[in-house]
């Protein structure tokens, strides 16, 4: 229990700085963006990398990106149902931001510090299939059924924000490379061990420097439903993945916790493509941030692990 609030005071720690050093003028109020491109390039990948350089290959485990693209269709569905007889920028609210988590840039830091490598390997999983939605699906669906996109993105411009995308790619080779029981070269893992360990930090800098929040009257009942929504719908989703998935105890409780993960940092972006109110998406994403940590932090003392 010493150990888990240590680390847990220390993620919050330097998500505290993150803000604090946005706040006295050090970091610009853009600056977040370079810190989230070494995070996504460098520090993420290279955790990736290691965390999953040694794992053996279970069949099972397919089932976790599948898991993951369901989910985030499950939560379009649930944002749909709430966007019923609204706006259409409260109906872009809902279905762009009740789906998708941010799991390389949050999630990850968090399961690779608290859990076992079986863990991240689920986190990795998850993301794949999470990705596929979060940098392009839901938005190509939304802009379609909404009809107010600025750009088509179709399978083809799915495709290619995937395969532009440098953890994705990550993900994928090392799990190709798993399944074909390819060893990574010892040296290559100790070589980039050094980038990989910086990743919680860097990652939760980037968090803190992202923050912000617009206490506007009017956006307090959409807050309230979002959030509400994906609070809810991680705690039932937590349980089924502890009781029901046929996966290891390490896995299991990875998605347990990766579940409350917060919105994808690319939300905000999508929904004002969509013809949505960035603010109150930038606004919500910063306050999911809040009850990512606080549900995360809850579950794995819950679990006990670490």
């Amino acid at each position: 229990m010493t150990a888990i609030l240590a680390k847990s005071a220390s993620f919050l720690f330097v998500i505290f700085l993150g803000i604090l050093l946005k706040q006295i003028g050090l970091f610009g109020k853009e600056d977040y963006r370079v810190l989230s491109k070494v995070v996504l390039n460098l520090t993420l990948p290279a955790a990736v990398i290691t965390s999953t350089a040694s794992m053996t290959w279970q069949p099972s485990l397919i089932l976790v990106p599948i898991l993951a693209f369901a989910m985030n269709w499950l939560m379009i569905g649930v944002g749909s149902l709430l966007a019923r007889g609204c706006p259409r920028q409260e109906q872009v609210m809902y279905m762009v931001n009740c789906p998708s988590w941010n799991v390389g840039a949050f999630a990850l830091p968090f399961v690779q510090s608290f859990l076992g490598p079986g863990a991240v390997m689920g986190a990795c999983l998850f993301d794949m299939g999470n990705s596929v939605m979060c940098t392009g699906g839901t938005y190509a669906f939304v802009s379609g059924v909404c009809g107010s996109g600025e750009e088509k993105l179709g399978v083809k411009g799915i495709a290619k924000k995937l395969l532009t995308s440098v953890p994705f790619v990550t993900y994928m080779t090392m799990m190709i490379l798993m399944v074909a029981g390819i060893a990574i070269p010892q040296g290559v893992v100790d070589f980039v061990s050094p980038i990989a360990a910086a990743n919680p930090f860097v990652a939760m800098l980037t968090v803190g420097a992202m923050f912000r929040f617009e206490a506007k009257p009017a956006y307090l009942r959409s807050i309230g439903k979002v959030l509400g929504v994906r609070i809810a719908a991680a705690v039932i989703l937590s349980a089924l993945c502890l009781r029901f998935a046929p996966f290891s105890l390490e896995v299991r409780q990875g998605l347990a916790v990766m579940v409350f993960a917060p919105i994808s940092v690319i939300a905000p972006m999508f929904t004002e493509k969509c013809g949505g109110d960035p603010g109150l998406a930038g606004c919500v994403n910063s306050l999911s941030i809040l009850t990512g940590v606080v549900g995360m932090l809850s579950m794995i003392l819950l679990l006990g692990v670490a």
